[in-house]
């Protein structure tokens, strides 16, 4: 009599895949969790700190302001446009605008930036803002214009040119600490 021989039968291993995907998985979606309550903690902290903390004034100029009082009367509202192709003209001027008191809402580049002479454009129909303003650049009468423009919704602009160096003001303006290169 032959001896049967019992042959032993694998069992299929797709459970055992299965289970290992589901461990992944779990895994995975365990350390999601963990990630995103690690950075809901965080916001809260953040929170809770900004909330307790005293608000603290944040300096936007280091050019001291002048006092209201001081303020040139009537109020000129301006924007200064640099012209002149040289980067950092107009915020040099801005600052020195600012420094005597009138109030520059934006500092930017012209429409291009080949004006040989700078110019000073009165934008409302008071053309005294323009001698106000004036009165600190010390330009000369053929650099004053009147263009009326009240979309732009200010008193004044001022486009920088080529020839900035050899404005009186731009020595002054040196002289404060604003040195361009």
């Amino acid at each position: 009599m032959a001896r049967r021989v019992r042959r032993k039968l694998a069992r299929p291993t797709y459970r055992n895949r299965k289970n290992r995907q589901v461990d992944a998985q779990k895994w995975i979606l365990n350390l999601a969790i963990f990630c995103i309550s690690i950075v809901i903690v965080g916001f809260m902290f953040s929170m809770g700190k900004r909330i307790t903390t005293t608000a603290e004034k944040v300096p936007l100029s280091q050019i001291s302001t002048i006092p209201p009082e001081e303020r040139p009367i009537p109020y000129v509202v301006m924007e200064v446009l640099n012209g002149s192709g040289v980067g950092g003209v107009a915020q040099k001027f801005t600052n020195y605008i600012r420094q005597n008191g009138f109030d520059v809402i934006y500092t930017g580049n012209a429409d291009r930036s080949d004006y040989d002479k700078t110019v000073l454009i009165a934008r409302t129909a008071d053309g005294q803002k323009l001698y106000d303003v004036n009165a600190i650049l010390m330009l000369s009468a053929d650099q004053l214009f009147q263009k009326l423009d009240s979309t732009l919704q200010v008193d004044v602009s001022l486009v920088i040119g080529k020839d900035f160096r050899s404005l009186p003001v731009f020595i002054k303006i040196e002289e404060m600490g604003e040195k361009l290169f």
